[in-house]
């Protein structure tokens, strides 16, 4: 793993009162980081060539290759009623599915990180919504948490050294302790619309 350097702490926020352990756990938290995309992009290239192997040797075989990829996860049904009957909402688009890693359910950083990378689909954001995230404004939004209740939080953008992503802050802190999110756990992050209003709605697998 890259050593870090003072650019992978851009976005480091040092409050006055931070005490020596909370310095330490700021450098976990952007080490783990760092490590958590680097793993990404290490299995996404291991995928390709596996695919690329499969495709080789059937074709040796003469077997039809191998031309479409696994189907991406469904909504499950249980939320995806929820959000249709019970609350209107329509254009429900995967966001990203990750596993979570310590900075995501560390309290002293109270965020969940949405790397660009990482990301399905940018297309549940509309034109106005992207230019006031690259505005640096916030977006006021509501979460389905994993229990069906609804939260309010801020969805931004970060831009960092090397990869840009997207951040829910505001409550996230309760929303990691109501759902008991704990690290390993792997979680989906729908994005859907009520009434042309963005919703989120997150799902522990």
């Amino acid at each position: 793993m890259e050593l870090l350097s003072s650019e992978d702490f851009n976005n480091t926020k040092i409050e006055p009162e931070w005490t020596a352990m909370d310095y330490l756990l700021e450098v976990v938290r952007v080490e783990q980081e760092k490590m958590q995309e680097q793993i990404f992009m290490k299995e996404k290239k291991n995928g390709q060539l596996k695919r690329k192997r499969r495709i080789q040797e059937d074709n040796k075989k003469n077997k039809r290759p191998i031309t479409s990829y696994p189907s991406k996860p469904l909504l499950p049904e249980g939320l995806k009623r929820h959000i249709v009957e019970n609350m209107g909402g329509s254009n429900c688009v995967l966001v990203i599915q990750k596993q979570l890693f310590f900075s995501d359910v560390n309290p002293q950083a109270s965020r969940l990180l949405i790397p660009f990378s990482q990301v399905e689909s940018h297309e549940f954001l509309n034109e106005s919504e992207v230019e006031r995230l690259k505005n640096k404004e916030a977006i006021k939004a509501c979460l389905v948490e994993p229990s069906m209740e609804e939260t309010e939080i801020n969805f931004k953008w970060w831009d960092m050294r090397k990869n840009s992503m997207y951040v829910i802050t505001t409550s996230w802190n309760s929303i990691v302790k109501n759902n008991q999110l704990k690290v390993e756990d792997v979680v989906q992050l729908w994005s859907f619309r009520v009434n042309s209003t963005l919703y989120f709605a997150l799902q522990k697998l």
